[in-house]
């Protein structure tokens, strides 16, 4: 059952959720039934799915390439976007299709997916980080839609990032389809993002460091050889049907003397500007449009008229822009206009996505790159004709390092530039320009253009993973009531008997309606505490109280750690509403839960992995008689409380942890407590004794009482 959704009956009485389950079972006693025939290990099973991810992922690939190329004809009548065939239509057509592709897109992502609006990697990390790597199903198919309409009638955007949610998607919803765990199911949607890269540059090894930088955020052996499979995979069926052809053909390029290193030192530099100022106009027009009124779902169409109005005289800037790269490459685009086309390019982009369209934006960095560089060529060429190469040449350094300060994926940006224009002369100045365009772009922020997106959500993106743990845990959850705590208007004598007393490190100062207005460090009191002398002085609590913001029960212990080293106190606050003192909370307590939560999650996958190895039926040997066994709930205890059932008293057993189904969904692994509700669906994860688990799976039966 989806998130929201209501249960229900369906009819003659059968649960809704077990009847939605049971093909999702099926498949997975077929799974399991193939893997005991065959003998294959987990790690076979994986090569095997990602060789299968990658060749969807290719045919994946080009079937949405195909479809922008059918729309696109459909649209403009031409094959091809090339500026100049763009002039040859008439002027009303390059300002309105936008907006006609806008009208189509909007409707089709706000009421069928709207996790499809967008450039498509944030949407994958997201879902890789906050959900297991679940993606829904029909997302293939909306953003398949979405992407193409926006793309083939001028939206300013890339396929490259619709393409890696869609191959990601494909990934997950097989993934889902045989249950696998959350791990191997991060590692498949690891596949279907390199098979997608692969696919479209026709570059195994940059669609495999695609995934791995960005996505998986793994370079173990383990996540590395099948994602690597499924991008050759991937290649290997764009290779048989395009050949093996690079996106962009060039002349050869070369550095004329090392003096060029100062100039390639400036482009990193200026790269790394443009990137990062590419990399916020995202978000500065998501934010405008966001402000004004005009519904979501027809916001796309206001878009397409600015991004039209503009093409009427510089269709440079519609649809991906490749054939504009290639002209400048031809030597055919003036300087003027190539600086130009950098500021709109940027624009265009910014508006597309901004307004609700959907698209990538890594076609976008390549294009503001090459212009960049291709300008920055011409002028160095006027001013040191001898010692400097052709335009050509910067551009092209200039595409990888436009695109690395953007997605602060240096690994990435090199080896897709390398593999996409098989142009091996430009390594060396194109990794020192990449490095510095980088190192820019990370010193004005920290944030990425895919990893933005997450931050503005409150999710931290692979290295902040601990915070995403804690960010599902809140105060309340360890809450203490063992704090000191005087009235403000407590003479100061009462103050010193209780410092002497507790054994806390701080006193809260409260009010008379029990509101909090204060701490007292008991290190501020030493000296007074210390010396009998100083007794003798008229202190107030006030002298000693300083202000302190405090904690709220509701809210999740990510926004509390940092407060801990702001404060320097080792316990802090808790209020109510009202502001009212409510407890408090210690670092300890935290980290303690944090431990307890990572633990539990650890030993759900782990202890699933290998269960899933074995019949469904049989039992783990952990040691000695001590056995783990996956047991589903009967109906008959749905709705029950773990509390009421008393199977530890009765069957002494441990029931440690209840995997959760949900249909389109990831499983989730709770750690029960004695008010948790049995749902259907649900899996048990019990220990103990073999001949008491035996027990109680005879007792579990469908008739048990």
């Amino acid at each position: 059952m989806s998130v929201g959704q209501p249960r229900g009956k369906w009819p003659y009485g059968v649960d809704r959720e077990e009847a939605t389950l049971k093909p999702m079972r099926r498949i997975w006693d077929k799974r399991q039934s193939i893997l005991r025939r065959l003998k294959l290990t987990p790690a076979t099973e994986m090569l095997i799915l990602a060789a299968v991810v990658g060749l969807l992922g290719g045919f994946g690939a080009l079937l949405f390439k195909k479809l922008i190329f059918s729309l696109q004809a459909l649209f403009w009548a031409t094959p091809d976007m090339a500026p100049d065939s763009l002039l040859a239509v008439a002027w009303y057509r390059r300002l309105l299709l936008p907006a006609v592709g806008g009208a189509i897109v909007g409707p089709l992502i706000y009421f069928f997916a709207r996790e499809a609006r967008g450039h498509g990697v944030p949407e994958v990390m997201i879902a890789v980080i906050t959900r297991n790597s679940v993606i829904r199903p029909i997302v293939v198919v909306v953003k398949s839609l979405a992407s193409a309409v926006s793309i083939a009638s001028g939206g300013s955007v890339g396929r490259e990032g619709p393409i890696v949610q869609i191959g990601a998607a494909i990934a997950s919803t097989a993934g889902q389809l045989l249950r696998l765990h959350a791990v191997q199911l991060k590692t498949l949607v690891g596949c279907g993002v390199s098979a997608g890269i692969a696919a479209t540059f026709n570059a195994p090894m940059a669609g495999t460091l695609f995934a791995l930088e960005l996505i998986v955020a793994d370079f173990g052996l383990t996540a590395f050889t099948p994602i690597l499979v499924s991008a050759v995979g991937a290649t290997a069926i764009t290779r048989h049907f395009h050949g093996n052809i690079t996106e962009f053909d060039l002349p050869k390029f070369a550095m004329v003397s090392h003096w060029e290193f100062a100039m390639y030192l400036a482009l990193g530099l200026s790269a790394g500007l443009v990137g990062f100022v590419f990399s916020r106009s995202i978000y500065i027009a998501d934010d405008l449009f966001e402000k004004t009124r005009i519904p979501q779902w027809i916001r796309p169409v206001s878009g397409g008229l600015i991004v039209g109005a503009v093409a009427i005289f510089y269709p440079h800037i519609m649809g991906v822009g490749y054939d504009t790269i290639e002209v400048l490459f031809e030597g055919q685009l003036a300087l003027r206009l190539m600086l130009l086309l950098v500021v709109l390019k940027i624009a265009g982009t910014a508006i597309t996505i901004g307004s609700g369209g959907s698209g990538g934006v890594f076609a976008p960095s390549l294009f503001i790159g090459a212009m960049l560089g291709g300008a920055f060529g011409t002028i160095v060429n006027r001013f040191f004709p001898e010692a400097t190469g052709s335009t050509g040449a910067y551009a092209l350094v200039g595409m990888a390092a436009v695109n690395a300060a953007c997605t602060l994926a240096p690994l990435s940006a090199i080896i897709i530039l390398i593999e996409l224009t098989n142009e091996y002369a430009m390594l060396v100045p194109l990794m020192f320009t990449v490095v510095m365009a980088t190192y820019v772009s990370r010193r004005l922020g920290r944030e990425s253009i895919y990893t933005e997106k997450l931050r503005r959500r409150g999710i931290q993106a692979h290295h902040g993973e601990d915070l995403n743990i804690l960010r599902a845990i809140a105060v309340k959850d360890v809450l203490r009531h063992d704090e000191a705590s005087i009235l403000e208007t407590a003479p100061f004598d009462a103050l010193v008997r209780l410092a002497l007393k507790t054994a806390r490190n701080v006193i809260f100062t409260i009010d008379e309606q029990s509101r909090l207005t204060g701490v007292i460090s008991l290190q501020d009191l030493k000296h007074v505490l210390s010396d009998p002398n100083e007794l003798r002085h008229a202190y107030h609590i006030e002298d000693f109280r300083v202000a302190v913001t405090p904690v709220l029960a509701a809210q999740s212990l990510d926004a509390v750690v940092g407060r801990f080293a702001e404060t320097g106190l080792d316990r802090l606050p808790v209020v109510d509403a009202e502001g009212r003192l409510a407890g408090s909370v210690i670092m300890s307590d935290i980290m303690r839960q944090y431990n307890r939560e990572v633990a539990s999650r650890n030993l759900a996958i782990e202890l699933g992995a290998r269960i899933a190895a074995h019949d469904k039926s049989s039992v783990l040997h952990i040691g000695g008689d001590s056995v783990v066994a996956e047991i589903e709930v009967p109906r008959w205890m749905v709705g029950k409380k773990l509390g009421e059932l008393q199977l530890r008293n009765r069957y002494q057993v441990s029931v440690f942890i209840v995997k959760r189904y949900e249909e389109g969904h990831e499983p989730c692994f709770v750690t029960p407590n004695a008010d948790y509700t049995f749902r259907a669906g649900d899996t048990l994860l019990a220990g103990g004794a073999e001949k008491d688990i035996k027990a109680l799976q005879q007792n579990l039966s469908p008739h048990s009482p």
